[in-house]
């Protein structure tokens, strides 16, 4: 997966997802010279920041996000690929039809060859769902001429998922087929999901993840010397159920 010159888009349910799951893989696209994009569809300012809710119940809502917007800038900052987020609020997120067509169009004018977002099966948390299905309908109608947007139709990318929730992988059907080995840039990773302080369980619980997902890779994709990694399911290849 990680080769030179691919044109990579990222694309994350909250705040954080982009960086826990697949951190590590983007500092190593980004390492080969990679064109690299990340789109966060949301803040996370309901789901995933209660710590600042807790320690402030007055609080607004616009100072969860200007919280958040400045943690993902540094962590993106960090990994050395720009961000943006389509701030279309999360708990519940809901990306009808327009929003739909405002990732489609994104797809076009950066004309991925990669994209990475959530499992396409992650029902534990509905919003994780509601990001895939949308850039998976995004990713697949990119390259109908019939679908009018400001940019041309572009070649449909490979699409390929990162981590559902930790620990629900056997749950929610998460077989991964492809591992990126991320020992040599684990550190960064750890400085970006650091960045990220409204969640300061990231930097355990994702190192937990990636010595297990090392284990796997080990065992199942010959990848003898990992000791870090982060798993993948390429969609198109995913055991069948």
């Amino acid at each position: 997966m990680i080769r030179p010159n691919r044109r990579v888009m990222v694309f994350s349910a909250h705040a954080a997802d982009f960086c826990s799951r697949a951190g590590g893989a983007i500092l190593r696209f980004v390492d080969a010279g990679c064109d690299v994009q990340i789109h966060d569809l949301t803040y996370g300012e309901k789901c995933e920041s209660p710590l600042l809710w807790n320690e402030n119940p007055a609080i607004t809502e616009d100072e969860v996000k200007e919280i958040r917007r400045n943690e993902i800038e540094a962590a993106a900052a960090v990994l050395g690929a720009p961000i943006s987020c389509l701030d279309y609020e999360d708990s519940p997120l809901l990306v009808g039809p327009e929003r739909r067509g405002e990732i489609l169009e994104l797809i076009r004018a950066f004309r991925p060859d990669l994209v990475l977002c959530h499992w396409k099966n992650d029902f534990l948390h509905p919003d994780h769902v509601e990001a895939a299905n949308a850039v998976i309908w995004a990713s697949r109608y990119c390259f109908r001429p019939g679908i009018k947007t400001d940019h041309p139709p572009c070649p449909a990318p490979e699409i390929v998922c990162y981590e559902p929730i930790a620990g629900i992988g056997p749950v929610v059907g998460y077989v991964p087929n492809l591992y990126v080995d991320v020992f040599a840039v684990w550190d960064r990773k750890v400085e970006a999901m650091r960045a990220l302080a409204t969640q300061p369980e990231l930097p355990e619980k994702y190192g937990i993840i990636a010595a297990y997902r090392a284990l796997e890779a080990q065992i199942t994709a010959n990848m003898k010397e990992t000791t870090m990694a982060e798993a993948f399911v390429r969609l198109g290849t995913e055991a069948a159920p």
